[in-house]
């Protein structure tokens, strides 16, 4: 009896045994599923931001990578503007810079000369008496303005054109205004330096604001006898002295007025009476003699800031022997830039002077200038003087007698001179370029 009591015990032990082990098996499986569930949840509401990032894949020894883009520098100076600019232009653009033309008309550029600036990328122009309408009731301004704006659509080119006149005052002033500018010599009579820098600012603002950014003054030779010259009143006095101050302030003058000055006929052409439109004149002074005398208003000119320098077809034996002074590397690079120190423009007199054609042909002379350390071919309005004087310099350049370097000289010079105007916006024009050739 006792053994089947004892049998039913055990029996029920074991069926307790196997209860609590399924019950712990479900326990043991059921929590950690639970626990699983409210992390999921969790996870899911947590910002995507915020989530751990899958490990990127490691790239295969065959993998090419990406080129990286270099970052272009941007110009920060004038200089650097410019350098930039001047790689994207041709030779020819470049040529086209260093002339500054004439032609006929007083509301457009009339052919042929139309079409020769714009084959050849004429880039400046110069004025004369016969472009300017003195007679209509404001002086000849207002047609001036709108030729000026013809002009700048004429020379082919995003750049801006230099467009120069002489207006000196006295004879030489191509429009009409009250009160008339007095001539220079009335200004070195007068002696007063303000009163010559206010009569050259009110005339400078008068240019500017007719589109014209280059007045072809001051006259700075002198002469011991000015009547005697053909220049006679616009010679501002025997005095160096007195030529050089009034010269200074003349200069001043046009600066205020937002216009550009050059200073004529360097190195001086008061000491000969000949004529050098009829002739080439000789001027036999000494080296001394015009270091005393004749140039020592050039070199207050420089020291105002003179923009520009006109160089005379005139010969200088003491200078050079062989060649006028237009076409002498002595007397341009070797005097005015070397000696003097002159960093600006050097144009040349007007191409079409028997002072140069009687010695020269007109396309070598056009050489001969840069050559010399020319700027700028000044020719007035004969068409066929220009096409010559562009297709020599075009030659030049191809056959290496004009380097690149050289070209590039006086270019990077021109440019410079046209963004101090302030007119220019280089970066729109470069970035229209860069446009333009993607």
């Amino acid at each position: 009896m006792f053994g089947d009591a004892f049998k039913k015990i055990l029996i029920v032990l074991a069926v307790l045994a196997l209860l609590a082990g399924v019950a712990a098996g479900v326990l043991y499986g059921v929590i950690p599923a639970l626990h699983y569930d409210v992390w999921r949840v969790e996870a899911d509401e947590t910002p995507a931001q915020s989530a751990t990032p899958s490990p990127a894949p490691t790239p295969q020894p065959t993998d090419t990578p990406e080129p990286t883009a270099t970052p272009e520098i941007e110009p920060e100076t004038a200089e650097q503007w410019v350098e930039r600019y001047m790689t994207t232009m041709d030779t020819q653009e470049k040529l086209g810079q260093m002339v500054m033309f004439g032609f006929t008309g007083t509301s457009d550029v009339q052919n042929p000369f139309r079409d020769i600036w714009s084959s050849t990328s004429v880039g400046n122009a110069i004025l004369y008496g016969s472009n300017i309408k003195s007679t209509n009731s404001d002086g000849g301004f207002g047609l001036a303005k709108d030729l000026s704006e013809q002009i700048a659509a004429r020379v082919g080119t995003d750049i801006p054109p230099f467009i120069s006149i002489d207006v000196e005052g006295g004879s030489v002033v191509r429009f009409r205004w009250n009160p008339q500018p007095v001539s220079a010599r009335s200004l070195g009579r007068r002696r007063d330096a303000d009163y010559a820098m206010d009569q050259f600012q009110v005339i400078g603002e008068k240019l500017t604001g007719a589109g014209i950014n280059l007045d072809l003054a001051p006259v700075l030779d002198v002469s011991e006898n000015p009547m005697d010259t053909f220049l006679e009143t616009r010679i501002i006095s025997e005095d160096a002295g007195i030529a050089a101050a009034i010269g200074a302030a003349i200069i001043d003058g046009l600066h205020a007025g937002g216009c550009l000055s050059c200073a004529k006929h360097f190195p001086g052409h008061g000491g000969t009476t000949e004529d050098s439109h009829a002739i080439t004149p000789t001027v036999d002074k000494t080296i001394d003699q015009l270091e005393s005398y004749d140039l020592v208003p050039f070199e207050s000119a420089i020291a105002a800031g003179v923009d520009a320098i006109m160089i005379a077809h005139v010969l200088y034996p003491a200078l050079d022997g062989t060649d006028i002074a237009s076409m002498s590397e002595p007397v341009i690079t070797g005097l005015l830039r070397g000696e003097m120190g002159f960093e600006g423009l050097v144009i040349s007199d007007d191409f079409r002077m028997e002072g140069l054609t009687t010695r020269y042909e007109i396309g070598d002379a056009a050489v001969r200038f840069i050559l010399a350390g020319g700027d700028i071919v000044m020719c007035g309005a004969q068409s066929e003087k220009q096409q010559a004087i562009m297709d020599a310099l075009t030659a030049a350049a191809a056959d290496g007698r004009l380097t690149q370097a050289r070209i590039d000289e006086s270019v990077k010079r021109i440019l410079l001179k046209k963004l101090s105007l302030g007119t220019w916006d280089i970066a729109e024009a470069l970035a229209a370029r860069d446009v333009a050739e993607h």
